[in-house]
C-alpha cells in the first residue's frame, strides 16, 4: 500500500511550499529514488521547475519537465500519469491525483497558507476515508 508523509510547517508565502518540494526531492533523490513533481496546472509546473533550477543557490537536483522523452530522476509536470516508473510523488496540487496510489510514496506538503492548509486537511481526510497510513512531520 502506498505510503503517505505529510510535511507540515507553519510557514507561509510565495515559494515555501516549493522549497519545501525540493528538500523533500533531493532526500529522495539522494536516497537513489526516482521522484515525479505533480502541479496542479502548466504554470505552476514551470514555476516549479524554474525554482528548482536556482533552489538553493549551493545545490543541484537533476530535474526536467515530465514527458514521453523525460529521463532525468526528477520529473516536474501536471495532468497526466508520467511515463515510466518512479518511487515519489510530491504532490503539489490541491486535489489528490487518480494514480497516486500507484507510488510507493506520496508526500504532501501543507504550509501556513490558509488556502493550502484546507486544501491539505481536505486531502488528509481522503487519505484516512480510504485506509491508508499516514505519518505527518513538522518541519
Amino acid at each position: 500500500m502506498t505510503e503517505i508523509l505529510f510535511y507540515i510547517t507553519d510557514r507561509a508565502g510565495d515559494g515555501v511550499q516549493t522549497a519545501l518540494a525540493w528538500r523533500i526531492a533531493e532526500k529522495a533523490w539522494r536516497q537513489g529514488r526516482r521522484i515525479y513533481v505533480h502541479c496542479g496546472d502548466a504554470a505552476q509546473a514551470r514555476g516549479v521547475d524554474a525554482a528548482f533550477w536556482s533552489h538553493p543557490t549551493t545545490g543541484f537536483l537533476p530535474h526536467e519537465p515530465a514527458g514521453p522523452e523525460a529521463a532525468s530522476p526528477v520529473l516536474v509536470g501536471h495532468g497526466d500519469d508520467p511515463a515510466g516508473h518512479h518511487d515519489v510523488m510530491i504532490n503539489l496540487a490541491v486535489e489528490v491525483p487518480d494514480f497516486a496510489t500507484r507510488f510507493e510514496r506520496v508526500a504532501e506538503m501543507i504550509t501556513g497558507d490558509p488556502d493550502l492548509r484546507e486544501a491539505g486537511r481536505a486531502r488528509f481526510r481522503f487519505y484516512r476515508e480510504r485506509g491508508f497510513d499516514i505519518q505527518s512531520h513538522r518541519l
